[in-house]
């Protein structure tokens, strides 16, 4: 699929944007200072670096921000007989041939299909939609969901495809083609729930925010000394919460410039 040089750039510079990749640039920083023999100033690109790794790797703070983000839209109580279309929003995949379907997505993809499918069987005659583009890969993550959802014994029939959506604000974009003003319930990671529901609602008011994949956890008991080390898998998550700052930034930007 060819990808457009500002959707490219997007990219590069959300990436660039990453506490981990704005680390090893404040230490490539602090060795050229220490290069020009300038010890003093190599202490604050040093120090920099230092408190963002140590920050985004602490469970306790990264899932205190996931916590306030997920949870500003609960589930529906009530899922039954409610919807005509169910929307799966694509979160990524790699088609390795070797792998099942079901393994080929990623962990959010994989979460919120199961979700999809659940609600699919909840909902007699409700058109269940999913969306993905295909990046660098030669299936599309729609084309792959479809085929799992079909596996667990959803007709192809009532399964619609956007495969072309790049992101959010073009899934919202397409998908609102189908879905018009009828009752719909709008699936994904509920990290990135608040960010979807801004887009889909600038086309429709008739939509249900049902999020999956929830990635912070309400502890139900102090947390263990070694656990206030730094953990890679929080740092993760971490960026799995910045990434949606950013594109709330970025949709902020482009709302100005047009």
């Amino acid at each position: 699929m060819q990808l457009g040089w500002a959707f490219v750039a997007k990219k590069w510079l959300a990436g660039v944007l990453m506490p981990l990749n704005v680390s090893i640039l404040l230490l490539f920083f602090t060795f050229y200072l220490c290069l020009k023999k300038r010890p003093l100033w190599a202490c604050f690109p040093l120090g920099s670096a230092l408190a963002i790794i140590l920050l985004t790797s602490n469970y306790s703070w990264v899932n205190h921000q996931l916590y306030q983000l997920e949870r500003r839209y609960t589930p529906p109580s009530l899922v039954s007989n409610r919807f005509d279309f169910i929307v799966v929003l694509g979160g990524g995949h790699v088609s390795d041939p070797s792998l099942s379907p079901i393994e080929q997505l990623s962990r959010s993809s994989l979460l919120r299909i199961l979700r999809g499918i659940q609600l699919a069987k909840e909902n007699p005659g409700a058109r269940l939609i999913v969306s993905g583009y295909s990046g660098s890969d030669p299936k599309t993550n729609a084309e792959l969901m479809k085929l799992v959802a079909t596996q667990a014994d959803i007709l192809p029939a009532s399964i619609i495809t956007v495969p072309k959506a790049k992101d959010t604000a073009e899934e919202a974009r397409l998908i609102s083609i189908y879905i018009g003003q009828r009752p719909t319930a709008l699936v994904t990671s509920a990290v990135h729930m608040e960010r979807a529901m801004k887009y889909f609602q600038q086309f429709s008011n008739q939509v249900t925010a049902v999020p999956t994949d929830y990635l912070a956890k309400k502890l139900q008991s102090p947390l263990a000394s070694y656990q206030y080390l730094p953990d890679p898998i929080t740092m993760m998550r971490f960026d799995a919460y910045w990434h949606e700052k950013l594109g709330e930034e970025w949709a902020q930007i482009q709302k100005k410039l047009h």
